[in-house]
C-alpha cells in the first residue's frame, strides 16, 4: 500500500484535576509540564487559567498519541501548545516529540481544542508520507466493514 496515513489523536482532562495542580504547590506541577510561553498564555493577575490549562494539556496529550510512540513518557516541555497570530491553537515541536515527528515523515500538526464547565478536549491530526502497516491498513479495514 502507498499513499498517505492520517493520524490522530484525542485527549479529555478533567478541570477538577487541573484545579488541583494550581494550588498544590503554587502550580509547581504546572510548571513541569508548561513551557514558559504556556505558563505566561495560561496565567491571570488572579491565577491559573484553568479552562486553557486543560486544553493545552489536553492537546499535548493528543499530539504524543498521533505520534505512535511506544514505551516512552509523555515530553511535556518537548511539545508546545501556542497561539497562532488569528489566535487559533498551534503545536511547536522541539526536543525528542520533533524527532518522533520527524521519524514518522509527520510535517505538520493541526489541533482544535474545546472546553466547557467540566472538561477540555482536545484533537490532534497529522499527514505521514509513510503509509500505514499492513497490518494495520487490514485491521482497519476490518472495522470499516462492521
Amino acid at each position: 500500500m502507498s499513499g498517505t496515513a492520517i493520524r490522530v489523536g484525542v485527549d479529555l482532562v478533567p478541570l477538577s484535576r487541573v484545579r488541583t495542580m494550581a494550588d498544590a504547590d503554587d502550580g509547581r506541577l504546572l510548571h513541569l509540564m508548561l513551557t514558559p510561553a504556556e505558563a505566561e498564555l495560561s496565567r491571570f493577575t488572579s491565577g491559573w487559567d484553568v479552562h486553557g490549562v486543560a486544553g493545552r494539556l489536553a492537546a499535548k496529550e493528543a499530539v504524543f498519541k498521533l505520534l505512535h510512540v511506544t514505551g516512552q513518557p509523555l515530553p511535556w516541555q518537548s511539545i508546545e501548545v501556542l497561539k497562532s497570530p488569528g489566535e487559533w491553537p498551534c503545536v511547536r515541536l522541539t526536543g525528542p516529540a520533533s524527532r518522533w515527528a520527524a521519524e514518522a515523515g509527520i510535517e505538520a500538526i493541526d489541533i482544535s481544542i474545546s472546553h466547557e464547565e467540566q472538561f477540555a478536549v482536545a484533537v490532534a491530526a497529522g499527514a505521514t508520507g509513510h503509509p500505514p502497516l499492513e497490518e494495520e491498513f487490514h485491521a482497519q479495514q476490518d472495522l470499516v466493514q462492521r
